[in-house]
């Protein structure tokens, strides 16, 4: 009497439905940071700018990210959800052979290749983070999703853990296949996403600085900038022009300039930092007499800053120096270089000793400055300086007025702005899409 084989145990699911959930996760939060990069990239603020400390747009900022969008067409986010879409449609592979019964091996082994990528692509990207010295949060949860994801795959999957000799092909074709479908359907996005405020401020530098040269400088600009410039200039209309609370101390240009502008920037915030390189750039590409410039300080701590919360310091005081030194250096001939060098030092300004060094090493000495940050006077113009710019309602740096309004500090905005000779209903911006809010109403 024989005896029946007994058939071979049922293929687990368990292990690909998690995996199929983390990948569904990863891809959410990679979609959520490409929304954030794109407000980031229109002048907006990201909600995981929370800090000098704790802020993903600096290191979305980095050189290392803009190299990679530049060389893959797309960001780092979008490599995030083109990795997520692989990792989603190879847990639902496998689930969808082990249902009908199908050897589930390519889909084991692709799903471990795409663990090992992830895990190779985290390291690297958290090196890049760490030696900003800036905590990323949602780089953080991708990093976590991700580790995760590995866990699973290389653990919770059935079968030997590298694909045998006559695994690869097959394993290739899906995983690969996968992967270059997932790039292509985010290639056109990926195009659309404009670069970081460095590439920014290098299109205002490459632009004609003609005063008749509006109209080709936005056809110049990508679709989702001139959507940006749209949406911003439809703002700039809406805002009441308001008086100076206080004269100018220091200006670039002439009070007859058409385009008075006035911003107020933190020594530490990144995006102030972005907002000084790309002044610096229109100061030497526009003509002569077009624009005024002064820069007020808003310092976010509250040892110095009497419209912060008690909270908002870090006990450095190096925010509250590096205001007060500005405006002791705003007689000096080499001022506006001083304040870019500072600005291009940012991440260096860890401590007192270093802001003053910087803002020292021109025409103003050390024992002028320290003397000079001790003044009431300087603690005065510190206090017009902010009162003024809570006149706007400011809720954060940069704060850029053009002409009395409030203007976004989006590089191409500005420079369209300035172009126009101040004027917000040139007839070249004709050109331009029609701003979102107004989009969302025609639709209704």
């Amino acid at each position: 009497m024989s005896k029946k084989a007994n058939p071979p145990p049922p293929t687990p699911v368990r292990g690909a439905q998690v995996l199929l959930a983390l990948g569904l996760a990863e891809s959410a939060l990679s979609l959520f940071q490409w929304s954030q990069l794109l407000t980031l990239r229109q002048g907006g603020a990201t909600v995981c700018g929370v800090s000098d400390h704790v802020n993903c747009e600096t290191v979305w900022n980095t050189p290392f990210a803009g190299a990679v969008h530049e060389y893959l067409r797309m960001p780092v986010a979008g490599l995030g959800l083109v990795w997520g879409l692989v990792a989603v449609a190879l847990s639902a592979l496998y689930l969808v052979w082990q249902r009908g019964g199908r050897p589930v091996r390519p889909a084991v082994n692709g799903l471990r290749l795409t663990a090992a990528a992830g895990v190779a692509a985290c390291a690297v990207f958290a090196a890049v983070s760490a030696s900003t010295g800036v905590l990323c949060p949602t780089c953080l949860g991708t990093y976590v999703l991700t580790l995760a994801f590995a866990a699973v795959a290389w653990k919770g999957l059935p079968g030997a853990l590298l694909p045998q000799a006559d695994e690869w092909a097959t394993t290739l074709k899906w995983t690969a296949g996968f992967t270059v479908a997932a790039y292509v359907a985010l290639l056109v996005p990926g195009l659309q996403t404009p670069r970081s405020s460095s590439s920014s401020a290098e299109s205002v530098a490459q632009a004609a600085p003609l005063p008749g040269s509006l109209e080709a400088y936005l056809k110049s600009l990508s679709a989702q900038e001139q959507q940006a410039v749209s949406d911003a200039l439809a703002a700039y209309r809406r805002d009441i022009p308001l008086p100076a609370l206080s004269p100018a101390r220091r200006l670039y240009g002439t009070t007859s300039a058409p385009v008075k502008m006035v911003e107020w920037t933190d020594s530490r915030c990144p995006h102030c930092k972005s907002l000084v390189e790309t002044l610096a750039v229109m100061k030497k590409r526009l003509p002569e007499g077009k624009l005024s410039l002064e820069a007020r300080q808003f310092p976010l701590d509250s040892e110095c800053n009497f419209t912060m919360p008690p909270q908002a310091t870090d006990g450095s005081g190096i925010r509250c120096v590096a205001a007060k030194a500005q405006i002791c250096i705003e007689g000096a001939p080499d001022y506006w270089e001083l304040r870019e060098k500072l600005f291009a030092a940012q991440r260096s300004l860890t401590s007192r000793d270093v802001v003053l060094q910087v803002l020292s090493s021109g025409s103003v000495s050390r024992m002028q400055l320290d003397g000079c940050i001790a003044m009431q006077d300087t603690e005065r113009k510190l206090r017009d300086d902010i009162a003024y710019a809570r006149q706007h309602d400011l809720h954060g740096t940069p704060l850029v007025v053009v002409n009395g309004r409030e203007a976004a500090a989006f590089p191409a905005f500005l420079y369209a702005l300035v172009l126009a000779d101040g004027n917000p209903d040139a007839s070249a911006f004709g050109t331009l899409p029609a701003p979102r809010a107004l989009q969302a109403h025609e639709a209704h």
